[in-house]
């Protein structure tokens, strides 16, 4: 029923008595607030000046105000807000979850816009008054030890009376839609971060039993603004610059705070929450004090939605520890996916209806719940969506990655191949068709990796690797600003990777392209920073074992040398004679791989941007780069390299 009061014309909009009392009623919360930013800001500071030595060429004060101030704003700020306005809108709105107290307060010849407003302003003086005493605070600190950075405490304050408002506002809005005070926090840590959890859980769902899901990418953006908690955390940034200066320890240079523009957007994201609240507040049905979901039109999002939860939280894990006694493919899950489904649907009418014996009345709606799941099982099974098959047109990519899982040598070109070269992007789909044609095979191949122990001569014996499996994962952009990805895996043996017309033939050739081989040691950006003088080769070394001494050290190619090596480098990669990459361990790779790697250091102009390291697993084909290390003293009779098959032999017994 509404209030009495709730249509009076006389207002007085806000009502400091109220306030007075909300405040000293709920004094600890804002307290106990207070005393940890006290503690945290102005103490700690005071503290620091106790502290001997320098920090980026700061002392403790200075470094404090500088850099530690802006840190405070980012996590520790979200942590205390989060927290923290859901304890002050359970305060000041606790009245609505009495029948006793609900009713007395309507009674009273107060609007219920009025009595929102105070009990808002309330709860929202409980963050925000606290926060901008610690400011004070810390501001006559600073200037009393002479450290004050005014700009660094502003970005702490604006983000505690932002993040305060939307939390708070968020709160307040949760507080609306339940009548039980234990469900109002429940409620808020949930939708906090209901959309990343739940879009995980689809997620992982799916790819256990379609072919090459990965997710839906359009709505990992859409699900991260729906989680305030996630996306304000990772938004939140302080970036720190650091300098040298000839042989002196690094400098602090400049401390840069990012993500206020996320904070901003989430404020005013507030306002609509409030308005909302208030417009739930007018509309509440007093007697719903108690229950769990007072609005009516929000209940079966509520059932449905714990049903949903259940399902893929529950059942999943459960299917998961099951998963290698049970046949694969997505009807035994949807079992799990039923029955949990059911169970969580059964508990949200029971907290609804107040009772147990639930099932007479609501079996309907589980039934259409199992229903929804059978569907969604059935499509992505049974592929009637066409997603397994799909593969882009080759003339519709603007560029394509491919990582091919982990092959060896396990050096710098072990890396995700990126290219916008029409005749790579050709050769990403003919594989990425390949692989879709071979799905049955594929799905019931065994995973993992199978050695076997050959003999030698001499009794010596050496593992091999027989067989093995690659995650391939696979992305385009597309035109328009499409994004598809898809990820597989591929097993493969000895035959496997001889057929070029395989899947796992086709991987293994594109990996030896020269081209790509040379992009991934020698990446085209890199060669035209190199050129324009914003990066510089400052050094190349190659772990030399010495036989005399029967040890390895690192031993530097000098100054003169290195441009003869890493052009003797190119051309061992273009005659593809150097980068071979190996999908399995056989005795083909342990031969032709050395054990050390060759290590180029390069260094930015931009000292912010520090160096980059390049490993290049020198192989026994690589003919013109080792003379060339031969020829600048590097090998030599006694300073000479192990191929992986000498280091890996071992005596019988």
């Amino acid at each position: 029923m509404r209030s009495a009061t709730s249509s009076s014309e006389k207002s007085r909009r806000f009502y400091p008595a109220l306030w007075k009392k909300n405040m000293a009623r709920f004094w600890p919360i804002w307290a106990v607030y207070a005393l940890g930013w006290l503690v945290g800001l102005p103490m700690a500071l005071l503290l620091s000046g106790q502290t001997d030595g320098l920090i980026g060429g700061l002392n403790a004060p200075q470094y404090f105000a500088v850099d530690t101030v802006r840190q405070m704003a980012a996590f520790p700020s979200v942590a205390t807000t989060l927290c923290f306005a859901i304890l002050a809108a359970m305060a000041v709105f606790s009245y609505l979850y009495s029948s006793r107290s609900v009713a007395f307060f309507h009674a009273l010849p107060l609007r219920r816009e009025d009595l929102f407003l105070t009990n808002y302003l309330s709860g929202l003086s409980f963050l925000v008054l606290p926060a901008a005493g610690v400011f004070l605070l810390t501001l006559l600190a600073e200037l009393g030890m002479g450290v004050l950075d005014l700009r660094g405490l502003l970005v702490w304050l604006a983000v505690q009376v932002l993040l305060s408002f939307f939390f708070f506002s968020f709160a307040v809005f949760c507080a609306m839609f339940t009548g039980h005070i234990l469900a109002l926090p429940a409620f808020y840590g949930i939708l906090n971060v209901l959309a990343v959890g739940l879009l995980y859980l689809i997620n992982q769902v799916l790819s256990s039993f379609v072919y090459g899901y990965v997710n839906v990418g359009r709505l990992t953006e859409l699900c991260d603004w729906l989680s305030p908690f996630f996306r304000i955390n990772n938004a939140l940034e302080v970036e720190t610059v650091w300098g040298a200066e000839g042989l002196q320890a690094d400098r602090l240079l400049q401390v840069r705070f990012h993500g206020m523009g996320t904070v901003l957007i989430y404020a005013l994201a507030g306002i609509v929450l409030t308005a909302a609240a208030l417009w739930l507040y007018r509309r509440r049905h007093l007697e719903g004090a108690g229950d769990v979901v007072t609005v009516a039109w929000s209940k079966p999002i509520f059932k449905y939605g714990v049903g949903i939860c259940a399902a893929l939280s529950v059942g999943q894990v459960l299917y998961q520890f099951f998963v290698y006694a049970l046949p694969k493919g997505g009807w035994p899950l949807l079992g799990f996916l039923l029955v949990w489904g059911a169970v969580g649907y059964f508990v949200a009418e029971m907290l609804l209806q107040k009772k147990f014996w639930v099932f007479k009345s609501s079996w309907k709606g589980c039934v259409g719940l199992g229903l929804a799941f059978t569907c969604l099982i059935a499509v992505m099974e049974l592929d009637l969506t066409g997603f397994e098959r799909r593969t882009p047109d080759p003339d519709r990519v603007v560029s394509v990655s491919l990582y091919p899982g982990g092959s060896s040598p396990y050096d710098s070109g072990d890396a995700t191949i990126v290219s916008d070269d029409p005749e790579l992007i050709a050769a990403v789909v003919d594989l990425h068709r390949t692989i879709v044609s071979e799905q049955s095979a594929q799905e019931n191949a065994e995973t993992g990796s199978r050695y076997e122990t050959r003999y030698m001569e001499g009794g010596q014996r050496i593992d091999v690797q027989t067989t093995g499996s690659s995650r391939v994962e696979i992305g385009y952009a597309l035109i328009g600003g499409d994004v598809m990805q898809r990820e597989y895996r591929i097993s493969y043996d000895a035959d496997a990777l001889a057929d070029p017309n395989s899947a796992a033939g086709k991987l293994n050739a594109l990996l030896n392209r020269p081209e790509v081989i040379e992009e991934q040691y020698f990446p085209a950006d890199r060669e035209k920073a190199l050129a324009d003088g914003t990066l510089r080769l400052t050094g190349i070394s190659l772990d030399v074992y010495n036989t005399e001494t029967g040890e390895y050290a690192a031993y530097p190619v000098p100054v003169g040398w290195r441009e003869e090596v890493i052009q003797a480098l190119k051309d061992d990669i273009a005659h593809g004679d150097l980068g071979r990459r190996y999908l399995m361990d056989d005795v083909d790779r342990l031969e032709n791989c050395y054990y050390t790697d060759l290590e180029l250091t390069y260094q930015w102009a931009d000292s912010e941007m520090g160096d980059a390291r390049v490993r290049i697993t020198l192989q026994t084909t690589s003919v013109e780069t080792l003379d060339t290390l031969r020829e600048a003293g590097i090998l030599d009779s006694t300073h000479i390299l192990e191929t992986q098959f000498s280091r890996s032999v071992w005596e019988e017994g």
